[in-house]
C-alpha cells in the first residue's frame, strides 16, 4: 500500500538522478491533481458550460455583467474606464474597487475576448471566469494542503473540500469580487511558506507580494482584509515555527528574512498602488467613511453553526459547510493526541495544524458578527474591522481552515492505531447521529426552518449515509490506496449532490440578457429628448422598478446605482431629502415609479404591468437643467447647506451653496445671464458652451470628486471673453470645487466661453506610474535572474 507521502518540504535540488526524479514525479503529481480538479469543476457546472442554465438574477447579472461591458466598451475605445456617468450621477469607476479595473485575470480574459460586445456573449464568459476561478481555488488549496501534510491525498482532500464547499460554491460566484479575491489566500500562505523556508529566493517574496496585490486587485476589500489577517498570522505561525533558544542563531534566523519581507512589502504595495490611491481617495469620502456599529455588526445567527452539519436547512446558503465527510476528517486533522503522522518532522511549520485550527475557530467566531462575543472586540480593536458590513462573509476563513484541517485529516488516517481509528469512528457517527435528531426534534418538528419535512428528510439521511460510510471505511481493518480513493470520492460525492444545484438558474444566456420593456420605452424617450433639443437629456430617477445598475447597459444616465461605495455627501439627497429637490439637483427628466400620480405635473409615457404592481414611466414637462449660472455664491458648511438646498424657499437657479474649503467666489451682479449647453463628450469628459453671458458661477450637475480640471477652454470667435480671463491665473488653470452639497461649480467670466470638464485624477496617474515601475524593476530583476542562472549552468 503507498501514500504518496513526501518526505522533505521542498523537492531536494541538485544534479543527481534522484532529485530530479522527486522533481518530476512532484510534477506529474501536480499536473494530475490539476487536471483532476478542473474536470471536477467542469463537471460541477457543466449545465452552465453547456450554456443550458445561468447563475440566478442577482449581482452577477444585474452589477457585474454591466461592469465587464463598460469596461469592454471603454478597452474598445482606447480610453481608461475613470468615470461611469450612468450611475449616482457619475461615479468614479476606476476607484470603486468591486469594478475590479486592474484584476489580471479578468483583464486577460476581457481582452482575449475584446471583439464580442454582445451581453449574452460577456454573461457566458463571466460565468467562465467563476468557473476557472473555482478549479484554481481548488488546485492552489492542494498544493498548500500537499506541501504542509507532505501527503498527495492529503492536498487534494483539501483541494476539492474547498472548491466544492458551500462558501465556494454559495454566494462567492454571484458576488464576483469575492470569489476573484479569497481564491488567492492559499497560494499567499504557500509562497510565503516556500519563501520562509528558501529566504534567498528573491522570487518566492516576489511572487507573495503579488499574490497579495492581486488579491487586493480582485475587487472585495472585506475579503482582502480577512487575506491580511490570515496572512498576518500565517506570519506569527511561521515565526514561532522557527524560534530557536539560541540567540545567535535567532538573530540570524531573523536577519535572513529581513530582505525578503522587504521584498515582498513593497511588491505588494507597488503593484497594488494603482488601485489602492484612488480607491483610498474614494473611500475618505464614501458612506464607508463613517459607518456605526448597528451598521456593520451583522452577522449569522448563533442556530447557522447548524450548517457545519446539515446543508440548506436553515439558508439558502451553507457557508460553513464542507461535507459531513469532509468535516469528520478535519475533526480527525484537528484533534492533539490521536497520534497518526499529520506533519512528520519539526522545521518552520510545526504549528501549521493549530493555525488552521485557530483559522477556522476565528473565522466561524468573527462570522456571527454582533451575535457573539469575537466581532465587538474586533470593531473596537482590529484596524479595518469597523468599515465593513456582513460579519457572515468571515465564513471564507472557517471553510478554508476546515478544509485544510481536512487534509491534515486524510493525511493522518492511514497510520492511526486500529482501535484508536475505530473509537473516533464510533465517537464521530455517534455525533452526528445525535447531530440529526436534534436538529430535527429541536428545529424542524417546530417549523423553524427553511425545507419541509420531507426535504429535511432526504437531507437527514443523506447526512446519515455519507457519515456511515465514513465510519465503516475507518472502522475496517488496515488501509489501502483504494480506500483512501473512497475516502476522498465519497468527500467529492457529499458535497456535489449537496452543492450541485445551489446557483443553478433557469434559461440561458440570451434570455437573461434581454431588455427589460422599461429601458427600452426609456431609450426611446431619452432618443425623443435629444432630438427635441436636449444636448444631455435630463436623468432618470428609478425608484427601485428595475436593477440599478441597468443604465450602464442601456446607455441611460440614472440618479441612483447598485454600488454599496457612493460619496457620502450625495447619499445625504436621498435621506429624508424632499423628491423634487433631489430632482431638481440631480437634473432628473424622467421618472421610473410605483406612483401613477406624481405631486407635480408630468406627462405619463408609459405603464408596465408587475406581477405585484405597476410601474409608471413619467416625464417631466420642464426637464430639470443639467447645468446653469448662478449669480450668488454662498459658503456654508455640509449641514446647513442640506438645510438651504432642502428649503424649498431657497432659489436654487440664483445661489449657489459652497464649503467653506473651497474659498468662496464672487458671482454676478443680480441674476446670472447667459444660455449654458451642456454636451456628454465622453464617459469622463462634458463639453461647455456659454454664450451671452455677463459671468457668474457655472453649477454642473454631476458627482465632484477630485480629479475634475478644466481643459481646452477658449472664447468663441466674434465675442471675446473678458481681457485676462484665460491668462494663467484664469479659468483655465481653474479647478472645480464642490457645490449644492455634492455637485460641481466652476467661476466663469462674462462674454461667450466654451470649454471642458475631464476627470482625469492624479491618484490614477501617481498609482499607475508607481505600478509601472514596480514591474519594470520586477521584470529586470527577473531577467538579471535568469541572466545569472544560465552563466551558471554554462559554468
Amino acid at each position: 500500500m503507498t501514500t504518496r507521502e513526501d518526505t522533505k518540504l521542498s523537492p531536494e535540488r541538485g544534479s543527481n538522478p534522484a532529485a530530479r526524479f522527486r522533481r518530476r514525479e512532484r510534477l506529474g503529481d501536480n499536473a494530475r491533481a490539476a487536471l483532476g480538479l478542473t474536470l471536477l469543476a467542469v463537471l460541477f457546472y457543466l449545465p452552465i458550460l453547456l450554456g443550458l442554465r445561468t447563475f440566478p438574477d442577482g449581482d452577477f447579472t444585474h452589477h457585474f455583467l454591466p461592469f465587464s461591458l463598460f469596461q469592454r466598451q471603454a478597452l474598445a475605445n482606447l480610453e481608461a474606464p475613470l468615470w461611469n456617468p450612468y450611475t449616482y450621477s457619475g461615479h468614479p469607476f476606476w476607484a470603486d474597487i468591486q469594478a475590479a479595473v486592474l484584476y489580471p485575470p479578468a483583464n486577460a480574459l476581457l481582452l482575449l475576448t475584446l471583439p464580442f460586445d454582445n451581453a449574452a456573449v460577456r454573461l457566458y464568459l463571466l460565468q467562465l471566469e467563476a468557473v476557472i476561478h473555482v478549479a484554481a481555488a481548488g488546485f492552489f488549496v492542494y498544493v498548500l494542503g500537499r506541501e504542509l501534510t507532505r501527503h498527495y491525498w492529503g492536498g487534494l482532500l483539501a483541494g476539492v473540500c474547498f472548491m466544492l464547499s458551500g462558501y465556494l460554491t454559495g454566494y462567492p460566484p454571484l458576488q464576483l469580487a469575492v470569489l476573484r479575491t479569497a481564491i488567492w489566500l492559499p497560494l499567499l500562505l504557500w509562497l510565503l511558506l516556500r519563501a520562509w523556508s528558501e529566504p534567498r529566493r528573491m522570487r518566492y517574496w516576489a511572487g507573495a507580494g503579488a499574490a497579495f496585490a492581486v488579491s487586493f486587485l480582485g475587487g472585495h476589500a472585506q475579503t482582502w482584509l480577512f487575506v491580511a489577517y490570515a496572512a498576518a498570522g500565517w506570519f506569527v505561525a511561521l515565526a514561532v515555527g522557527g524560534f530557536t533558544d539560541d540567540r545567535a542563531k535567532g538573530e540570524r534566523w531573523a536577519r535572513a528574512r529581513i530582505p525578503g519581507l522587504a521584498a515582498f512589502a513593497v511588491t505588494a504595495a507597488g503593484l497594488a498602488a494603482a488601485q489602492v490611491l484612488p480607491s483610498v481617495e474614494f473611500a475618505r469620502l464614501s458612506v464607508r467613511a463613517n459607518v456605526d456599529y448597528a451598521y456593520v455588526s451583522g452577522g449569522f445567527a448563533l442556530q447557522d453553526a447548524w450548517n457545519l452539519l446539515l446543508p440548506g436547512v436553515l439558508t439558502q446558503f451553507s457557508p460553513l459547510y464542507i461535507g459531513v465527510a469532509g468535516l469528520g476528517l478535519a475533526l480527525l486533522g484537528a484533534l492533539p493526541a490521536l497520534g497518526g503522522a499529520i506533519n512528520p518532522g519539526a522545521g518552520v511549520m510545526r504549528y501549521g495544524r493549530v493555525y488552521f485550527v485557530v483559522l477556522a475557530l476565528f473565522g466561524l467566531l468573527a462570522g456571527f458578527g454582533g451575535n457573539a462575543f469575537l466581532y465587538p472586540v474586533l470593531y473596537r480593536i482590529a484596524p479595518g474591522w469597523d468599515l465593513f458590513r456582513g460579519q457572515e462573509r468571515a465564513a471564507f476563513l472557517a471553510a478554508f481552515g476546515l478544509s485544510m484541517l481536512a487534509g491534515y485529516g486524510m493525511a493522518r488516517l492511514p497510520s492511526l492505531a486500529m482501535p484508536v481509528r475505530r473509537r473516533y469512528a464510533l465517537a464521530y457517527g455517534a455525533l452526528v447521529t445525535a447531530g440529526v435528531y436534534a436538529f430535527g426534534l429541536l428545529w424542524q418538528l417546530q417549523g423553524r426552518t427553511a425545507v419541509g419535512h420531507t426535504a429535511y428528510l432526504w437531507i437527514a439521511f443523506l447526512t446519515l449515509v455519507v457519515a456511515m460510510a465514513l465510519v465503516v471505511s475507518m472502522r475496517l481493518d488496515g488501509w489501502s490506496e483504494r480506500r483512501t480513493w473512497f475516502v476522498c470520492g465519497l468527500a467529492a460525492a457529499n458535497l456535489f449532490v449537496a452543492n450541485f444545484a445551489t446557483n443553478l438558474d433557469s434559461g440561458d444566456p440570451a434570455a437573461k440578457v434581454v431588455l427589460a420593456p422599461e429601458v427600452e420605452a426609456l431609450q426611446v424617450a431619452l432618443a425623443d429628448a435629444h432630438s427635441a433639443g436636449e444636448s444631455v437629456p435630463g436623468r432618470v430617477y428609478n425608484e427601485f422598478r428595475i436593477y440599478e445598475d441597468y443604465g450602464m447597459r442601456g446607455g441611460i444616465e440614472d440618479a441612483w446605482g447598485s454600488s454599496p461605495l457612493r460619496l457620502s455627501n450625495y447619499a445625504r439627497l436621498f435621506d429624508q431629502f424632499p423628491l423634487d429637490r433631489m430632482w431638481r439637483l440631480t437634473g432628473v427628466g424622467h421618472v421610473l415609479t410605483w406612483r401613477r400620480e406624481l405631486f407635480g405635473p408630468s406627462d405619463l409615457l408609459a405603464e408596465f404591468l408587475q406581477s405585484a404592481d405597476t410601474t409608471y414611466l413619467h416625464q417631466l414637462p420642464e426637464p430639470n437643467p443639467r447645468a446653469w449660472l448662478a449669480a450668488n455664491a454662498i459658503v456654508a458648511e455640509d449641514d446647513e447647506a442640506w438645510q438651504l438646498l432642502a428649503d424649498h424657499g431657497f432659489d436654487l437657479d440664483e445661489n449657489v451653496v459652497l464649503p467653506p474649503e473651497s474659498g468662496g467666489h464672487s458671482g454676478a451682479a443680480g441674476r446670472a445671464t447667459g444660455e449654458v449647453r451642456l454636451t456628454r463628450l465622453g464617459p469622463n469628459r462634458l463639453g461647455i458652451d456659454i454664450t451671452d453671458s455677463d459671468g457668474g458661477i457655472l453649477v454642473i450637475s454631476e458627482n465632484w470628486m477630485p480629479g475634475w480640471r478644466v481643459r481646452n477652454a477658449r472664447c468663441s470667435e466674434g465675442n471675446p471673453c473678458a481681457v485676462g480671463e484665460l491668462s494663467p491665473i484664469g479659468i483655465e488653470q481653474f479647478t472645480p470645487v464642490r457645490a449644492d452639497l455634492a455637485f460641481m461649480a466652476v467661476a466663469v467670466p462674462e462674454g461667450d466661453l466654451r470649454f471642458e470638464l475631464a476627470y482625469e485624477p492624479d491618484s490614477v496617474r501617481t498609482g499607475a506610474a508607481i505600478t509601472a515601475a514596480t514591474l519594470i524593476v520586477l521584470a529586470l530583476a527577473a531577467a538579471v535572474s535568469a541572466w545569472r542562472r544560465s552563466r551558471a549552468g554554462r559554468g
